[in-house]
């Protein structure tokens, strides 16, 4: 029987004031995962990253540069110019990233956010036929599992009445497989636990009914027979009536349009180069160009329309006809310049199987669409990934420049960027963000859009933030179900409190463990308000430590926590390499034990916690809770306690090596000696002893790596970050 007492006990009891839980986003916009830690730090270094509360803004503009259709590499800062506005400006920050290059698994390589490709697929139902959705969701699927490359970031979304977003910014294959199946269209039971964050999405029993979320069906134009042209009055009673058809059209566009306005909102707090692949049969041209794309019939009413002028009957002249609808035009520029600023181009597809003379209609819409973002236009395809191969392959190669502003006001207006290639040949073409707004305050923006980048920051994983906090990440095996996967999660104190004025200090916690395919294998979330009248000298005295867990099956994950204080907006990403026991031989991350009142230590709510296993971390049979991030004085020595799964049983020998910031290992950094009579064996090994820091250590962040030699010859190794003082 598990000693659950012992368990709980170092715990403090907080009065916790719950935040008002944010509706459940179904999805939110939004890879690369854990590196070594020393590649992990080189990263964080040296790419800067706007920051929620920070002093200096950092504008990052990924540039793709293309000659004869192909993109152009080999190219470095010098070959760049950047103008903000019409001065030039320093280029601060630089990175190529070459998807050419970049191969493996989406968790092997760190890729800067603002570098990577973002794909959102739009699904309208509001313009489409039942039948023209499958064929998108055919097309869809056929991009994404056959022509994407594994780190670009892909996104659901569905237009029916509104936009609504599927499923977030995921690398998830199949996550984004289910979304494509179900559009959204999920039962979801009251015991599933929902991700706030949109990045994943329930099991899906049954594929999508055709067309049950197409409202009010699909518009069509009625035809004009000879009889009725020779008829006056049955004319004019029909262009009443086509008068409030094209009204209802204009209406439903405006409603279009309207939804993509804030759909580009929603796109421009996503960093980096985005493409919306817009899957719809296009709208009905004619409302918004009069008698640009006509079709037969159209142009047999418009000879008797200009008959009638000619005889003097201009009141049975639909002038919206002829120059179509002012507002709705007015309408799509707008959002058109909104996808542009949003650095976002859309990439339309048309799913009505139809040629060209019978789409032509509705297929205008799409084409403006694209051209006036920058996009293209695909139809008449057989795989939509093949008909987009040459756009992909121009979008391989992205540059990354950086910049930062001087003397910015911030007073939301649009400022316009320009990127030029020293000594580029004739004809070449460089794509980059036409421009950026002042990045606004977190009480700015809202709750959706605070999901959003929380998403894609966890995607990314790249460690960043104004919070200093730390993540431990086990796994040890279970009696019964799958591993459990104890989470330590610490954060400073003054960085919470920074910036809080009231008595409650609102704290959210995401966390994620990725597999090496970049799909979500398990995640938690928590939303509390700390009370600072009885918590607060606690949390100033050091912070807070988290302590959650995932339920997983053997494997290496990387583990990814986002913590941010809900009121400031200060956050940090942080991750971990987690590595899950099976039949083989596992090394966890070297434990040190820490005093448990140096934190103040919170717990998942017990309706979420495990009764199956025992309590995981032992030394010497005592319990204890590791520190999510040792600290240790220079020439100092602290306890350490090895925890391996399946060694070899005998004696064992150990090697400690440290490495710095610059992932150069540190001469003399420190060395592990074990307690005497330590050997392994079993299922379980317990290896306890002491770390001894390197006297010639400078204070500041390290990592150390701790080898494990067993009586076979295996070698196993791990890591942990640590802190010299």
């Amino acid at each position: 029987m598990n000693d659950h007492s012992r368990f709980a006990s170092p715990f403090t009891r907080v009065r916790l004031v719950r935040t008002a839980a944010a509706a459940t986003c179904t999805a939110a916009l939004l890879l690369a995962a854990a590196d070594a830690d020393a590649q992990r730090n080189r990263r964080r270094q040296a790419q800067p990253q706007f920051s929620d509360a920070t002093t200096v803004t950092v504008v990052e503009v990924p540039v793709q540069v293309i000659s004869s259709g192909a993109p152009v590499r080999d190219l470095t800062r010098d070959d760049f110019e950047l103008l903000d506005g019409r001065r030039p400006v320093e280029i601060t920050g630089f990175d190529l990233v070459d998807l050419s290059l970049v191969e493996g698994k989406p968790t092997q390589k760190q890729i800067p956010v603002a570098a990577r490709r973002h794909f959102l697929l739009f699904f309208d139902l509001f313009f489409t036929a039942p039948d023209s959705v499958g064929r998108a969701q055919q097309a869809a699927a056929d991009l994404v599992l056959t022509s994407l490359h594994p780190t670009d970031l892909v996104a659901v979304a569905v237009f029916d009445t509104r936009p609504r977003l599927v499923l977030g910014f995921t690398s998830d294959r199949s996550q984004l497989r289910q979304a494509i199946r179900s559009l959204g269209q999920v039962q979801v039971s009251e015991t599933v636990v929902r991700d706030p964050l949109g990045l994943v999405i329930s099991d899906i029993g049954a594929a999508l009914a055709a067309g049950d979320e197409v409202a009010g069906g699909t518009q069509t134009a009625g035809g004009i027979d000879a009889g009725a042209m020779l008829s006056e009055t049955r004319r004019e009673l029909q262009n009443l009536q086509e008068q409030a058809e094209r009204g209802n059209e204009a209406s439903r566009i405006a409603a279009m349009t309207q939804g993509m306005s804030a759909l580009s909102d929603w796109m421009a707090s996503v960093e980096g180069r985005k493409h919306v692949v817009f899957l719809s049969e296009g709208m009905p041209t004619r409302v918004l160009y009069g008698n640009q794309g006509l079709t037969d019939e159209d142009r047999a009413s418009l000879l008797a329309d200009s008959e009638a002028v000619i005889q003097g009957r201009t009141q049975e002249v639909d002038q919206q006809s002829t120059f179509g609808d002012s507002s709705a035009q007015s309408a799509m520029e707008r959002m058109l310049r909104q996808f542009r600023e949003a650095n976002c181009t859309i990439q339309a597809v048309d799913v009505s199987g139809q040629i060209a003379g019978e789409a032509g209609s509705r297929r205008g819409s799409l084409l403006q669409m694209a051209k006036d973002t920058g996009g293209e236009m695909f139809s008449n395809f057989t795989n939509l990934g093949d008909a987009m191969e040459e756009m992909l392959e121009r979008n391989s190669v992205t540059y990354l420049l950086a910049f930062q502003p001087g003397n910015l006001k911030q007073d939301g207006k649009f400022r316009r960027l320009r990127v030029r290639l020293k000594d580029a040949p004739r004809g070449t073409q460089v794509v980059h963000r036409p421009g950026y707004y002042p990045p606004r305050t977190y009480e700015q923006t809202s709750p959706f859009e605070r999901a959003l980048g929380s998403a894609q920051a966890v995607m990314g994983g790249v460690e960043t933030g104004d919070i200093d906090a730390a993540v431990l990440a086990t796994g040890f095996p279970a009696d019964s179900g799958k591993a459990y996967a104890p989470v330590l999660i610490t954060a400073r104190g003054e960085d919470l409190l920074a910036g809080v004025e009231g008595s409650v200090l609102p704290i959210e916690i995401y966390a994620y463990a990725l597999d090496e395919d970049g799909v979500v294998r398990d995640f938690f979330s928590t939303r509390m308000g700390l009370d600072l009248a009885q918590a607060g000298a606690a949390i100033r005295q050091s912070g807070i430590k988290y302590w959650g867990h995932f339920d997983l099956d053997p494997g290496t994950y990387s583990a990814r926590v986002l913590l941010r204080n809900d009121i400031t907006g200060r956050r940090a990403l942080v991750t971990g390499v987690l590595e899950v026991p099976g039949d083989g031989t596992v090394l966890q991350p070297p434990l040190f034990p820490e005093p448990p009142t140096k934190w103040l230590l919170l717990r998942e709510d017990p309706s979420e916690q495990r009764q199956d296993v025992a309590f995981p971390f032992l030394l010497d049979g005592a319990p204890f809770i590791p520190a999510s991030r040792p600290e240790v004085a220079r020439g100092g020595e602290a306890q350490i306690s090895l925890v391996a799964m399946n060694l070899a049983a005998g004696a064992v020998s150990v090697r400690a090596q440290v490495f710095g910031p610059d992932g150069e290992e540190v001469t003399q950094g420190g060395e592990v000696a074990l307690d005497q009579s330590q050997a392994s064996g079993g299922a379980l090994s317990r290896l306890n002893g002491k770390f001894v820091a390197g006297k010639k250590l400078d204070p500041g962040d390290y990592t150390l790596t701790v080898t494990v030699t067993d009586s076979a010859n295996g070698q196993h190794s791990s890591s942990t970050p640590i802190r010299v003082l």
